[in-house]
């Protein structure tokens, strides 16, 4: 096989990057490692500022840039790169072009998006990752893991059920989220049965319970969380000073159901390799509770929603040991079962 499919979602041919204007900055704080290719280049530009490209490369097994103040020394004072303005936009590392873009490869089709740790991404997903359209283009075939074909569809068949269940506005967020997790369950059990040949659809449920959630038990975990940022644990503290006051209005309804979607969208297929469908739900729900919490605690306008999910994504999406820690606790903690997170999601 020569070609295979790129899917992504249509709202990614809207992203730009924000440069200098960027509240944040991606070549700040972040290890940012050079692919072989960008590196044998970088070795043969000549002049004062090919010594200033190589005097700046920490080379080793895997290179990368020294930091300077946390910043990559290519960063100048106006936040832009100087690799670029010096040599073109053609000439940075393969993951500073792809930035903040993410792949998951299959057999003939390479799944992508943007990632919510971007400012200008995440405002993408908050007013439009809930369209249900993709675009996609011919490339060459990239490999991929092992997997079963079997699964891979009744996976795929399943995502789209979750997908249109979040996108439907008729159905209340906390029951839209209940529905969602006890269907992912019935698919975990077959999936742990081999029982790939029908698809079940997902049930109607009754509109569960509204009792008050537990706002110090979330925040108390997530303040557990290593820190990628150092002001992260200071502004959970601030959110928990608030939190007494938690009441879900249903202002953030669109935002909070885009972002459960994004979070299907990007994880539930990764289930395939790993036979683990369950806790890449609840990591949607979590995300969803989390940041209605938020959102609410902060009374946040559209704005500060972006620049709050971007914040939470980072902390989550971009630590690894973070991410596993959530999907543990999917199973090890009351507070990520479905009958407490839906608490945060209900009038």
């Amino acid at each position: 096989m020569s070609k295979m499919i790129l899917r992504m979602p249509d709202y990614c041919r809207d992203f730009r990057c924000s440069a200098g204007s960027c509240s944040d900055n991606c070549c700040i704080g972040w290890e940012i490692d050079i692919d072989s290719r960008t590196a044998d280049y970088y070795k043969s530009v000549g002049g004062s500022f090919g010594e200033r490209l190589r005097s700046s490369i920490s080379w080793g097994k895997a290179d990368s840039f020294i930091l300077k103040n946390e910043r990559c020394p290519f960063l100048n004072n106006d936040n832009l790169c100087d690799i670029i303005l010096n040599l073109g936009e053609d000439k940075i590392c393969h993951i500073c072009t792809e930035h903040p873009r993410y792949y998951e490869w299959f057999d003939g089709v390479k799944e992508g998006g943007v990632g919510l740790c971007c400012e200008e991404a995440a405002r993408l997903i908050l007013e439009k990752g809930g369209s249900p359209d993709y675009y996609e283009q011919e490339i060459p075939y990239e490999e991929c893991g092992e997997y079963d074909c079997g699964l891979y569809d009744f996976l795929s068949s399943a995502r789209e059920k979750i997908l249109r269940r979040l996108r439907d506005n008729s159905i209340p967020l906390s029951r839209c989220a209940f529905e969602i997790e006890r269907y992912t369950c019935e698919l975990q059990e077959l999936v742990d049965n081999y029982s790939y040949d029908s698809i079940p659809e997902i049930n109607t449920l009754s509109e569960p319970e509204k009792t008050v959630s537990d706002t110090e038990g979330i925040l108390e975990i997530f303040s557990r969380l290593e820190p990628i940022d150092e002001k992260w644990q200071p502004f959970i503290f601030s959110i928990r000073e608030k939190s007494a006051d938690y009441h879900y209005s249903g202002k953030y309804d669109r935002y909070l159901r885009n972002i459960g979607i994004y979070f299907i969208r990007r994880y539930f297929m990764k289930g395939v390799f790993d036979e683990e469908i369950l806790s890449k739900t609840r990591l949607a729900i979590i995300s969803m509770a989390m940041l209605s919490l938020i959102f609410e605690c902060c009374d946040a306008d559209s704005e500060q929603c972006i620049i709050l999910a971007k914040n939470y994504s980072k902390e989550v999406e971009y630590s690894e040991e973070n991410l596993e820690a959530i999907y543990d606790m999917c199973y090890t903690e009351k507070i990520f079962s479905a009958d407490e997170l839906i608490k945060f999601l209900a009038l």
